[in-house]
C-alpha cells in the first residue's frame, strides 16, 4: 500500500492519562481501565472516507516517549494524538511540551494534531477545565476534545474521525502537483487556509467537550 493510503498516528501523554484506554477503546469499544507497560504497542486499523480506505498504524507510546525515543516517535509519525487527565495539571503541562516539541521538529502543516482530554466522567475532580484546553489547541492550532474513555466509546471515536479525516486530507493535499509549483512555505499557506492553521482562522478548529 502507497504511503498516501497510510496513516502513521503516536499517541502521547504523561503518565496514567489514559493513552492506551483511549485507543483500545477507539480500536475494541471496549474500556480496559488497568495498563501496565514500559513497552510500546503498535496497532493497525483500516478507515474507510469518501469509499477510499486508508491503513491506520496507532503507536501507543510507553513512559519512554518523554526520554530518550520521543524523537524517533516524532520522526516516525504524520498525525499525533495528545492525552492528558483533566484531573492532572502536570499532565496538562507534559501535553503542552509535546505540542511544543512537534512544533520544532516538524515542518509547519506536515503533521495532524489533537489534543484530547481525558477522564470527562470525573469532572468532580477537574482541574483543567474545557477552556485552558481550548486555548491550548488554539496556541497550536490543533483540533481539541473532551472525552471519557471510561464512558463513552462514541465521544472517543468522534474524536479519533475527525482527527484522522484532518489527518487523511494533509496527505492528499500534499501530494497534489502544487506542491511541487509552489513549494513548501506556500504548501504550508494552503494547508493554513483550508484547516485552520493561520491565527485568523484558529477559532474555526474543531473543538468539543463530549
Amino acid at each position: 500500500m502507497s504511503n498516501i493510503n497510510k496513516i502513521k498516528v503516536v499517541v502521547l501523554g504523561g503518565a496514567e492519562v489514559g493513552k492506551s484506554a483511549v485507543t483500545v477503546r477507539y480500536l475494541t469499544k471496549r474500556f480496559i481501565g488497568e495498563y501496565s507497560s514500559s513497552s510500546d504497542f503498535l496497532y493497525r486499523h483500516s478507515v474507510t472516507f469518501d469509499s477510499v480506505t486508508t491503513e491506520v498504524e496507532i503507536m501507543d507510546t510507553s513512559k519512554c516517549a518523554k526520554t530518550g525515543c520521543l524523537y524517533e516517535h516524532i520522526r516516525w509519525g504524520d498525525a499525533f494524538l495528545v492525552v492528558y487527565s483533566i484531573c492532572d495539571k502536570s499532565s496538562f503541562a507534559d501535553a503542552e511540551d509535546y505540542l511544543q516539541q512537534l512544533s520544532k521538529l516538524k515542518l509547519p502543516s506536515y503533521y495532524t494534531a489533537l489534543l484530547l482530554g481525558n477522564k470527562r466522567d470525573l469532572d468532580h475532580s477537574r482541574t483543567i477545565t474545557v477552556n485552558e484546553g481550548q486555548e491550548l489547541s488554539l496556541k497550536f492550532a490543533c483540533q481539541f476534545y473532551e472525552v471519557s474513555a471510561a464512558e463513552s466509546f462514541a465521544g472517543v471515536s468522534l474524536a479519533f474521525q475527525s482527527f484522522l479525516r484532518e489527518a487523511r486530507s494533509v496527505q492528499l493535499l500534499r501530494a497534489l502537483p502544487i506542491r511541487r509549483k509552489l513549494g513548501v512555505n506556500s504548501v504550508s499557506k494552503v494547508l493554513g487556509n483550508i484547516f485552520g492553521k493561520n491565527t485568523k482562522d484558529r477559532k474555526k478548529r474543531p473543538s468539543l467537550s463530549i
